[in-house]
């Protein structure tokens, strides 16, 4: 975990500079780019025109470590109209949250009746679901969260939902974690981890969480993932990573349709298309909402050239003329 990525994680977190950046009409460019739109209306047009290229969308309503219930409230049915409103449009019928906007820093059981409502809405708009297009998508967090993620999502499973899992490679516990998942077929969301976790919770160097990342994605492409029918969703932008996904997929037998690879939206879309055109599947995560500045600085954080959408946002506001 590199310095940069640190500060842009803290001014994340920080709520002051949250309220005032969003009020800043000259940042609305870094929103733009990242964020699908402020609306379920404004992103569900988003998914449709990356689905007329071939691009899958996972809607996720931005917010997170919601103890207000009234606010929490907002966001399942946020998420429920999404869903619906995907589903009436014959896309993909899937949502991501994070456990902590949901309930989970009031208590578990809060947490998990609203995700449970959440994924019954899936069920509803589609009632047979498949395996890599409708789910209810679970974000992991920083690590004092995981154990209640898993149970989370183990609890759903338990009662038949449709829902998927997201793994971070960096931790020290997750090769263990995946064994267990990819024994039940799960759908899992492997990323290489966002969060300044502890040396012993955690690798740090980019280096190290690049080789966790292909010894998960390793695991999720072995012949026993595939015989269980578990569903890989790669998360990366590393087009170098991407390719040895590719060949590995490849020599062990993995269909194209079999798994995915799932970016951002506003990041590499040359790169999504170019997959599609590939025969590959692609996936975009798709936020929305007004509460964007936290998501967008972590966006910003993950590598320093995406400073330059910030430069970018600035730019155009100041060679505007101004309003008489």
């Amino acid at each position: 975990m590199t310095l940069w990525q640190e500060g842009m994680i803290r001014l994340a977190r920080s709520a002051k500079v949250k309220t005032f950046a969003q009020r800043q009409p000259w940042l609305s460019g870094l929103a733009s780019q990242f964020v699908g739109g402020a609306t379920a209306h404004t992103a569900l047009h988003k998914a449709t025109e990356l689905a007329s290229n071939g691009i899958a969308a996972t809607q996720f309503y931005l917010g997170e470590y919601v103890t207000d219930p009234a606010v929490i409230d907002h966001t399942v049915a946020q998420l429920q109209a999404a869903i619906a409103a995907a589903a009436d449009k014959s896309l993909d019928a899937c949502a991501s949250v994070d456990p902590t906007q949901i309930g989970l820093m009031i208590d578990e059981q809060t947490c998990t009746t609203n995700a449970a409502r959440i994924a019954n809405a899936i069920r509803k708009a589609v009632p047979k679901t498949r395996q890599g297009h409708d789910a209810l998508m679970i974000d992991m967090e920083d690590a004092s969260v995981t154990d209640a993620t898993l149970r989370l999502y183990w609890e759903l499973r338990s009662e038949d939902l449709p829902v998927a899992i997201t793994i971070q490679a960096y931790l020290h516990r997750t090769r263990a974690d995946l064994d267990k998942l990819i024994v039940a077929g799960a759908w899992v969301r492997l990323v290489k981890g966002a969060f300044a976790e502890r040396s012993r919770v955690a690798v740090r160097s980019v280096a190290d969480r690049d080789s966790r990342y292909r010894q998960c994605a390793t695991q999720l492409l072995s012949r026993t993932a595939r015989e269980a029918g578990a569903y890989p969703s790669f998360a990366t932008h590393d087009h170098r990573l991407i390719e040895e996904i590719i060949a590995q997929a490849k020599a062990h037998d993995w269909s194209p349709q079999a798994y995915e690879f799932e970016m951002l939206y506003g990041v590499r879309p040359e790169l999504q298309r170019d997959l599609v055109r590939r025969g590959h599947r692609v996936r975009v995560y798709l936020p929305f909402g007004s509460d964007w500045f936290p998501y967008a600085i972590r966006r910003v954080g993950e590598s320093p050239r995406n400073l330059r959408f910030v430069t970018s946002a600035i730019t155009r506001h100041a060679a505007r003329p101004p309003q008489s």
